[in-house]
């Protein structure tokens, strides 16, 4: 199952200690992690979001988060973070950020231009840990590099047509809730640092399954294009491939933007005891860094 998958334990390995470090310190430490494996995992972090973002600047430009620049209610700790905590919906939009459904695992920012470089994670109150596990809100990371190659392997040809595909097609669509600049590129696009023919930069919104509907006259071939495209959220929707562990608070996970996907499984966001309904306090603060 997912739980073994080598990837999630070196992440945990190799995590930096974050625990009467300055930021400065952990940021170096981080980035020495990050030049190695494209992903860090810090433990012990201040739950403080100038401390947060001060680290995230060592790595790049913190982006306005997702509420600041729509019309959903703000109720985020700072312009540039989003707060990630199960919301009981009242009626109307509702950011995907409350929800207690899993995440299917998908890129930061997905349709924007230009690409953002990082994405981060800090939990900051992991919530109930008493339920079953599958149902804590376990964070997922998926490697694109790793997957590619094990598909290369796995299915050959029919892998080889449909990469070609997904990597020659501009494609361009929108956010749900957010209006930024909006990006050309095809869904797998060429990095310039690349290790191998499979390392490249994926942009997959989680919807993206429904939301190529409403773009089909852009799309050339358009069938043989949208089976490409369910081959590639089918194998990245395909737990064998998760790296998944869950965050306790102070854990701040920090990915290569380009090179993997983050989710998570779902979580209990109620239950009533004795009468009484109590809510999930599960909170996470998320950074999309430029």
């Amino acid at each position: 199952m997912y739980a073994d998958n080598p990837l999630a334990q070196v992440i945990q390995d190799e995590h930096v200690a974050g625990a009467g470090k300055s930021v400065e310190e952990i940021a170096a430490e981080a980035r020495e992690v990050m030049e190695k494996n494209r992903i860090c995992l810090v433990r012990d972090f201040p739950l403080d979001p100038d401390r947060y973002l001060d680290f995230l600047g060592h790595f790049g430009e913190p982006l306005m988060n997702y509420s600041s620049l729509s019309e959903l209610e703000k109720t985020d700790p700072h312009p540039q973070i989003n707060r990630v905590k199960y919301k009981k919906k009242a009626g109307g939009a509702q950011s995907v950020h409350y929800v207690a459904g899993g995440l299917r695992p998908h890129s930061a920012r997905s349709w924007r231009s230009p690409r953002p470089s990082h994405f981060a994670m800090l939990m900051v109150e992991p919530g109930w840990r008493e339920v079953p596990a599958g149902e804590r809100g376990e964070s997922i990371v998926v490697s694109w590099y790793d997957l590619f190659n094990r598909l290369a392997e796995r299915d050959g040809e029919v892998f080889e047509e449909h990469f070609a595909r997904l990597s020659t097609t501009p494609l361009t669509f929108e956010a749900n809730n957010v209006r930024e600049e909006l990006s050309d590129l095809p869904l797998l696009y060429p990095l310039a640092d690349a290790r191998g023919p499979y390392d490249v930069g994926v942009r997959l919104k989680q919807d993206l399954r429904d939301k190529i509907l409403g773009i089909q006259e852009q799309i050339p071939e358009f069938e043989a294009y949208q089976k490409s495209l369910h081959y590639l959220l089918d194998a990245s929707a395909d737990e064998q491939f998760f790296a998944c562990f869950p965050m306790d608070g102070g854990d701040l996970l920090l990915i290569d933007n380009h090179r993997f996907a983050h989710g998570r499984l779902k979580i209990v966001g109620e239950y009533t005891v004795d009468g009484e309904a109590r809510t999930n306090n599960r909170e996470l603060w998320s950074v999309t860094v430029h």
